[in-house]
């Protein structure tokens, strides 16, 4: 029996490794340098998270959604080893935005945080404000103009808010709070909104400035109060992405918004799961 043995570690360890061998040319294979961008709005229930894979391996998770769902999410999408995301973005506060970035946070290192650093009373921003602090990670309060560079040809435009709002309290209303920000690729752009409503998108449209995208993030989960006509005209997207939880207790998305939306390309996370986007310089391609 001991000599079977003896006999069988000379392929146990070629079996072993075999099997490095594997893991490393896979590693290389998901690092190898690409001018492709992936745009991810993962499914993560009644709530929003959007995943940027960029060249350089340069990652961005735009809020993450109600809770721990998107942990599973980035395990999929991101290459074996890479334990760092280069950028998170709280479009604000609230728990279907904040809980899944929350987590995030403590399992990942983070390069930087971009938000609007607004007060707010729950417990779980306080969480995310102590780890924040705890971790030492740099935080950009945004505000309208800023451009974030990504990757070559790659940047995220912020619209609003249209000043620092950092330290200001909304709590009566956060959502008036929403970051709205245009990822920009080569021709491509891509237009996110947050829970942003009437208040944000009205001061928007009449301020004049370029809101025209690609592929329009629907705001607050196409509820009733967002994605208003002269709003909707002035992004005259070919692509909506509505992200909603199946069966959700707040009606979304909405029958008046899913009949503004009418003539637009529609997907929705409760119906289509995981909306995955591969982006060259010309244009964006679903890829499922």
């Amino acid at each position: 029996m001991r000599q079977q043995l003896k006999n069988k570690i000379p392929y146990l360890i070629l079996a072993a490794l075999l099997l490095v061998a594997i893991f490393i040319w896979l590693a290389i294979f998901e690092l190898a340098p690409s001018d492709r961008v992936k745009i991810d709005f993962l499914d993560v229930g009644q709530g929003s998270a959007i995943l940027i894979l960029a060249p350089g391996d340069n990652q961005v998770l735009i809020d993450g959604g109600p809770s721990d769902v998107v942990l599973a999410k980035l395990g999929k999408a991101l290459p074996i080893f890479d334990r760092k995301i280069e950028l998170l973005i709280l479009t604000h506060p609230d728990a279907d935005h904040l809980s899944g970035l929350v987590e995030v946070l403590k399992r990942y290192e983070v390069g930087q945080i971009l938000e609007t650093g607004i007060v707010a009373n729950s417990a779980e921003y306080k969480v995310w404000n102590d780890l924040i602090k705890t971790k030492n990670v740099p935080v950009v309060f945004a505000r309208a103009d800023d451009i974030v560079k990504i990757a070559d040809n790659l940047s995220i435009k912020i619209l609003y808010p249209l000043g620092k709002i950092n330290g200001q309290d909304f709590s009566k209303n956060t959502n008036a709070t929403s970051i709205v920000g245009k990822i920009i690729y080569g021709h491509n752009s891509v237009l996110f909104t947050g829970d942003a409503e009437g208040s944000v998108e009205n001061p928007l449209v009449f301020s004049g400035v370029n809101l025209k995208a690609d592929i329009l993030v629907v705001g607050h989960h196409g509820s009733k109060n967002s994605t208003g006509a002269e709003f909707l005209a002035a992004v005259a997207p070919s692509i909506a992405v509505i992200q909603v939880g199946a069966k959700n207790t707040y009606g979304h998305p909405t029958q008046e918004v899913l009949d503004r939306l009418k003539n637009i390309n529609i997907f929705r996370t409760d119906l289509d799961k995981d909306i995955n986007f591969e982006c060259d310089l010309a244009k964006c391609k679903l890829t499922r």
